[in-house]
């Protein structure tokens, strides 16, 4: 029986692993780990009698408001005039509802946070490697001085969108400055030196997408980094390292192929905002429902996007705000952001000690994604869950045990 168990605590470990490493791809690609990993779980509760070992303690808490912020859908549904919408919205978010359960019981000892971020890491540079050697071809991508269109059109059809995809390479950064901020002294050095070598090419990989937010988080999280670990032995050194860096970020941003005040003056995001703020302003405290703030949402756009947008969305059968935090308001009023903000800052103050710095940095990454995309009802919602899994449930065994 202890055999059996050992087997079904790496089933559920290494679809766990799948999952989050198949995070990058579309959902296709990720749909068997989620079959498997789920299926695994639940047998795994009754299997270690999970609920034994449940403590209502602030980590424990914070899934069980994951679950309210799916329960809200439903709370809200015998008040929706419309349907339109509702089942569409609802496969969306029924991983909160899935993580949410994962988190309230725990996940078994066989979860390493190594195991995971080098997951990212070899996934990020699989990925990259599959693109540029496999589909657009190593001699096109050196030689085509249109590699990065290349790039990005395979990438969107074989991987993901630059959204999901810039977010997982910055994921893998954080990744490996946490492993090498926390166990360099453990780490043999050509594994030192492969994880410094593949920096480079995820900065190389985001400078060339058509995504602004990818690549100017990047930025933003290597200024964190150096600020942090130069703040930890000189303080004042840190603050004028930060600036230069800050300086020099500027300079090469400005250069990025989507940061011209021409591209930034029709960003279409602009337009879906200010229809978002219209929907809000009729019922700020209460809001609409997933669905009526949908359908409203689809009616207000129309009066505010160019004609040149609203021939290229004429065939979309959806359109969101692409801002969590309006989408949020719109459904669900001033109950509903709250709670998001809850889920999102939480984690960083009731993190383990030893994980709060490395929760600052992804918690960050969240709340700056949710300004420019659905997040945690939209395409994030699984890599979201994985992320704060880690953060508050698994065991990390990067940093040295304390000795007693």
């Amino acid at each position: 029986m202890k055999q059996l168990k050992s087997v079904l605590n790496y089933i559920t470990l290494l679809s766990a692993m799948y999952l989050t490493a198949s995070s990058i791809f579309y959902y296709p690609v990720q749909k068997p780990g989620f079959y498997i990993f789920f299926a695994a779980y639940i047998i795994e509760i009754f299997v270690d009698r999970k609920w034994e070992r449940i403590h209502f303690d602030k980590k424990t808490w914070y899934f069980i408001v994951l679950a309210f912020f799916f329960m809200l859908a439903v709370i809200y549904l015998p008040f929706e005039s419309s349907r339109k919408y509702t089942n569409f919205l609802f496969e969306k978010r029924f991983s909160l509802l899935g993580f949410a359960l994962v988190g309230f019981f725990g996940v078994n000892d066989k979860f390493k946070l190594n195991y995971f971020l080098n997951t990212f890491i070899i996934t990020s540079v699989f990925s990259i490697c599959y693109l540029i050697f496999l589909k657009v071809g190593i001699h096109q991508f050196i030689s085509n001085p249109l590699r990065a269109d290349l790039f990005v059109d395979q990438r969107n059809i074989f991987v993901n969108s630059h959204m999901l995809f810039d977010f997982y390479l910055n994921i893998s950064l954080i990744g490996i400055w946490y492993i090498l901020t926390r166990s360099w002294n453990r780490t043999s050095m050509w594994k030192i030196s492969l994880y410094i070598v593949v920096i480079p090419v995820f900065l190389g990989s985001l400078s060339i997408s058509e995504g602004r937010s990818g690549f100017l988080l990047a930025m933003i999280l290597l200024l964190g980094f150096v600020f942090f670990e130069i703040w930890k032995r000189k303080k004042i050194v840190g603050i004028v390292i930060a600036l230069l860096i800050m300086f020099l970020f500027a300079g090469w941003a400005s250069h990025h192929k989507r940061m011209s005040k021409d591209d930034l003056k029709t960003e279409s995001r602009i337009f879906l905002w200010k229809a978002a703020v219209s929907i809000i302003k009729e019922k700020p405290i209460l809001g609409h429902g997933i669905s009526d703030a949908q359908e409203k949402f689809d009616v207000a756009r129309a009066k505010f996007e160019t004609v040149d947008y609203r021939n290229m969305w004429i065939k979309s059968p959806h359109l969101d705000s692409h801002d969590q935090y309006l989408q949020t308001t719109m459904e669900f009023g001033i109950i509903g952001i709250l709670t998001l903000l809850f889920l999102y800052i939480s984690p960083i103050f009731i993190a383990s000690y030893n994980k709060r710095l490395f929760a600052f940095f992804i918690m960050f990454l969240c709340v700056y994604q949710s300004v420019f995309d659905m997040f945690i009802t939209g395409p994030f919602a699984s890599i979201f869950c994985l992320l704060v899994l880690l953060i508050l449930r698994v065991k990390n065994n990067i940093v040295e045990p304390v000795k007693v």
